[in-house]
């Protein structure tokens, strides 16, 4: 396909080393935080049929929980491809956390953020709340990090919430 303008439901392919490639969809586009994406746990090597890719992911489960990126600097850029499209079903924003502190130590107080307003969810993150992602910007590289080696700087705080 080789676009450079995104849409939701767009899949790219994300580069990995050694000839790897990671892939992910656009699932919603937020007003205020740009393109939330998700990353499907598939990684290829070499090349693979774009039908044979695309059936794989219908039913591939997710690395990690949607996150907002650069999508759209990624593609024009050619760092990450479009190579298909399929539509988003039933997607249900996921709800993300922030806190308002400085280098997040030490945090005050955690927010959860609806796409729409920012509730305060105390001092202490409740554990409920614990699988979300922090409501921060990607960029398409520490994307890639993230595939490759697991690594979320944010997730030791977020544990010790």
């Amino acid at each position: 396909m080789g676009r450079t303008r995104v849409q939701v439901g767009d899949i790219f392919e994300i580069p990995l080393s050694n000839g790897r490639k990671a892939y992910g969809q656009y699932v919603f586009k937020d007003r205020k935080m740009g393109p939330l994406i998700r990353v499907f746990a598939l990684i290829t090597q070499g090349d693979v049929g774009i039908a044979e890719l695309m059936a794989k992911l219908k039913d591939a489960d997710l690395l990690f929980g949607p996150v907002f990126t650069g999508l759209s600097a990624a593609v024009r850029t050619a760092l990450w491809k479009v190579i298909g499209h399929f539509p988003v079903q039933e997607f249900t924003y996921p709800g993300f956390l922030s806190v308002l502190d400085e280098e997040y130590k030490p945090i005050s107080h955690w927010y959860l953020w609806d796409g729409e307003t920012s509730r305060t969810l105390g001092q202490v993150l409740p554990d409920e709340y614990k699988h979300l992602e922090l409501l921060v910007g990607w960029s398409p590289h520490d994307i890639a990090h993230r595939i490759e080696t697991g690594e979320n700087p944010y997730e030791q705080m977020i544990k010790e919430g």
